[in-house]
């Protein structure tokens, strides 16, 4: 009979009475165990909810006519759980896996025994999958499919025929090891690394996959089955019975596994399905639940979430232990199991892993334990679990001898020049311990989460990331831009000042209620006394670390085309050296952020900044000839594409009337339309232009009018009221009497109707011109109380006023949380203030928005410069925004 496999809920079955009760007997005993779980009740649950699904099949098999006429027919079977609940790990919503295994022939009648045994499970809406096999295609597909193999070995009978379950299981073991063994355990390996690559590494990420992740519980379901392989164990305790795990290390299993299980229990029952991500917006309420909660105040989400890290960093560890084992003993290259010397004596190279000879040389010797990573740098080859094991053991050696040892100094810092990402020296010495031995300062970054959108990985993973950054350019790279860091960081003299800036730039963050780049130079000055720094490199590294965010805060936050701005970083970095240092510093700090903080925008930004204060700094000039070659060249490209339709005195005339910063931003053809939208303005008020984007499908509005007071703020009044959102915009003087606004807007949500939104939305500016108090109506429908979720007090809104970068304009930088109309709801604030919008810019900081305004006053045209007034805008804008309050959480335990 062909294989009968399948999954689902069918509904076209009527359960009979009996059915029917032991169902509802089944449903009531689990509701009542999950809910004493939940309430805290319940340390077994896993085990107690596999018994109580257990007692289901028991009950039904007993009852089960079908099953009894088809034993006596002489067709026994045998009822198998796969799967987790094989292994008695049964979550709350996790799949229920059976295999109906049958000696030879399938008899007809399992179709009327899987009704009896499953309907009334799916009609009761559980997840069941099951499979119908005789032992013979049981035994083939096994040694076919890595994913049916891995249920084998966690086979678990449940009723029947057990005599057929044996038999199958020996079996089984016996053509896995005489014919399968070594192909097998190569696509083990082989699969594991691409589940990695597939899941990411959990201890890398802040929203970690629990199960199939680097560090999640697949790791450990790894481990198991290589035990089950090679030693036939039986139980988990196994593990350190055999040899596979120490005591210690059994006992961290043991910890780990509880507390992830737990988690992944509570975030199946919050989120009402089976769900092993932990998304960012079940974070808080996780926290609540598990009772991670802050003096109080709302959760604390980054405690949950650090202690979370440490135990699936354990799991990771487990998992290298594994592969370790199936390397060594199966895609070993001949010859490799040979001992040979290392230059260090006390180190070997075993099994292509690095070893110490024996413990009695580390006892003799401690330095071994930091000369172990300097050796697996420089030939690139990893420890041995047993060595990560002993230096983790052995870490009460490194004394303050050791630390202070000018050799062991020289050698850490050669250590840090190794780590790459392909090759993680920082990231072993990190998991060992002896890191933070040499810096016990670090330790409070270990694990320590950051809860936002923006940073991807933990503060010590981040770190490290960050060293492996700067490493990275010392090769030439792909691209002009890896081009110029490498350029750079050959022309940096001191480079370990760099690495350990890179190293320490964040150590300010192990006390969050202060400023963590200020703090953070204060604990590495006596960090780098340690290691030997001189005065004036330390007085470099602390400017470099109190600074590291100054770069990428103005490339986003100001005109990089005013050349005020280039001076002002000029100025405020004094020397060229620091000045490279931090640009390499602030592009790895983004870079290992996470994707949210680097793309090419602000590649771009920092590239175009970084030259211009080179420039200065270089020739002590500014660098207008370097931007005035740029523009000449657009003004001839834009004459050659316009010479047909225009005389060239007028399109010369336009020109000269834009702003450089204009001309040297906007690509040519796009100075090309709106010259072309300048030249059709005649009388009206406005005129725009709407294109899409072929890649995302924004529509890009290039609104070309006259300067009266308050367009900008009126534009985005009128997207509001019309429900066309705003994702960026820019704002470009042409002249004295003429504005060009250029916004980004998302696609309107009906796409059928999107040219009579555009019509409605143009007739509604030319009121909003003409009529001052024709979007009153729109400031109704600003929402006055927006829910955030963060895990934490909401920021709070800030208003900063700069009036020193800039000699021309007053600089309002807004921080406050996204929500309808913001954009109407700020410069709206400053219309009514008497002020315009010369320049804006958007950018986003993920967890908060950052908008910036360069504005005038319209009754004299100049930076507003008057105390009070400031404080009247910055009063008017504050005003405008809605009550900030957390997020309710739902707390109910399902």
């Amino acid at each position: 009979m062909p294989d009968q496999a399948c999954s689902g809920t069918p509904i076209a079955y009527t359960q009979t009475a009996m059915n029917k009760t032991d169902t509802d007997i089944f449903i009531k005993k689990r509701d009542t165990l999950i809910k004493q779980f939940l309430c805290g009740n319940e340390p077994e649950f896993l085990e107690k909810h596999t018994s109580v699904i257990n007692e289901y099949f028991f009950s039904m098999f007993e009852k089960s006519n079908t099953a009894r006429k088809m034993t006596i027919a002489g067709t026994p079977f045998a009822v198998i759980a796969l799967g987790g609940y094989g292994r008695k790990e049964q979550c709350i919503h996790s799949d229920i896996d059976l295999l109906i295994l049958f000696e030879k022939n399938v008899p007809p009648e399992v179709e009327t025994f899987i009704q009896e045994l499953l309907y009334p499970l799916w009609d009761a809406r559980f997840e069941v999958g099951y499979a119908v096999r005789d032992t013979s295609e049981c035994l083939e597909m096994a040694f076919e499919r890595f994913d049916i193999f891995t249920t084998m070995l966690d086979a678990r009978f449940i009723c029947g025929a057990s005599l057929i379950y044996t038999s199958f299981m020996e079996k089984f073991r016996s053509e896995l090891s005489v014919k399968h063994l070594k192909d097998t355990l190569n696509y083990w390996f082989e699969h594991g690394e691409k589940r990695h690559f597939d899941f990411g590494d959990s201890t890398y990420l802040i929203t970690p996959n629990l199960k199939s992740g680097f560090g999640g519980l697949r790791d450990y379901h790894t481990l198991l089955w290589y035990a089950k392989i090679k030693s036939n164990i039986k139980t988990r305790r196994d593990l350190e019975y055999y040899g596979f795990l120490s005591h210690f290390e059994y006992l961290t299993l043991e910890e780990s596994l509880n507390d992830i299980w737990k988690i992944r229990n509570f975030l199946h029952s919050i989120t009402k399905r089976k769900c092993d991500t932990l998304h960012f917006e079940y974070q808080t309420e996780l926290a609540g639940l598990l009772g991670y909660q802050s003096n109080n105040g709302p959760p604390d989400v980054e405690h949950f979430l650090g202690n979370l890290y440490t135990r699936m960093d354990f799991l990771k560890q487990i998992n290298q232990i594994t592969f370790e084992d199936i390397i060594a003993g199966c895609r070993a290259k001949k010859g490799i199991a040979q001992t040979r010397p290392t230059k260090t004596d006390g180190l070997v190279i075993r099994k292509g892993r690095l070893n110490f000879t024996n413990t009695v040389a580390v006892m003799q010797k401690p330095d071994l334990l930091l000369k172990i990573f300097l050796e697996s740098g420089h030939r690139k080859i990893s420890l041995s679990i047993e060595s990560r094991r002993i230096v983790s053991e052995f870490l009460h050696l490194v004394d303050d001898e050791i630390k202070k040892n000018d050799a062991c100094i020289k050698i850490f810092k050669k250590i840090l020049s190794l780590s790459y990402w392909e090759f993680n020296v920082l990231n072993v010495m990190l998991a060992t311990g002896i890191l933070e031995k040499f810096i016990p300062e670090f330790s409070a970054l270990v694990n320590k989460i950051q809860y936002n959108h923006y940073h991807l990985f933990p503060v010590d993973k981040h770190s490290i990331r960050c060293v492996q950054i700067i490493n990275s350019f010392k090769e030439p790279g792909e691209s002009l831009t890896d081009t110029l860091y490498h350029s750079v960081f050959k022309q940096i003299r001191n480079k370990n000042t760099l690495l350990f800036c890179a190293l320490l730039h964040d150590i300010g963050k192990s006390n969050p209620a202060k400023e963590h780049s200020k703090t953070g130079a204060k604990i590495a000055k006596p960090i780098l006394k340690r290691f030997g720094f001189d005065s004036t490199q330390i007085k470099d590294a602390m400017f470099l670390i109190e600074n590291h965010l100054v770069l990428v805060k103005t490339a986003t936050r100001r005109d990089i085309w005013d050349e005020e701005t280039a001076v002002y970083m000029a100025n405020k970095i004094g020397k060229i050296r620091l000045l490279r240092m931090l640009y390499l510093l602030t592009v790895a700090d983004s870079k290992a952020t996470g994707p949210k903080a680097w793309n090419e925008w602000t590649q771009n930004l920092l590239k175009d900044l970084f030259l211009k204060t080179m420039s200065i700094l270089k020739k002590g000039e500014l660098v207008s000839k370097k931007i005035r070659r740029l523009i000449d060249k657009k003004k001839k490209d834009v004459l050659v594409l316009l010479k047909e339709k225009w005389h060239e005195d007028e399109i010369n005339q336009q020109l000269e009337s834009m702003s450089q910063r204009y001309l040297a931003y906007v690509p040519v053809q796009n100075v090309v339309d709106h010259i072309n939208l300048y030249r059709n303005l005649g009388t009206q008020d406005f005129i725009w232009q709407i294109s899409k984007e072929s890649d995302s499908g924004i529509r890009t509005v290039s609104i070309c009018g006259k300067d009266k007071p308050g367009l900008y703020s009126k534009i985005a009044g009128v997207f509001f009221l019309n429900g066309l959102d705003i994702v960026a915009s820019q704002a470009y003087s042409l002249g004295e009497e003429h504005v060009l606004d250029i916004f980004k807007i998302n696609p309107p949500k009906d796409i059928i109707f999107e040219n009579e939104k555009w019509e409605k939305a143009k007739t509604d500016l030319i009121h909003a011109i003409s009529n001052d108090d024709f979007l009153n109506n729109a400031l109704d429908k600003i929402p006055r109380i927006i829910r955030v979720s963060s895990g934490k007090i909401p920021e709070p809104n800030i208003i900063r006023i700069d009036n020193e970068t800039s000699s021309f304009f007053t600089i309002i930088e807004v921080f406050t949380y996204d929500f309808p109309g913001l954009l109407f709801s700020i410069t709206n604030a400053l219309y009514r203030n008497h002020t315009n919008v010369n320049v804006a810019m958007v950018a986003t900081k993920v967890d908060q928005v950052v908008d910036i305004f360069y504005i005038r006053s319209i009754e004299n045209d100049a930076k507003i410069e008057n105390e009070h007034k400031l404080v009247q805008i910055k009063n008017a804008i504050l005003k405008s925004f809605p009550q900030i309050t957390a997020k309710e959480m739902n707390n109910e335990k399902n």
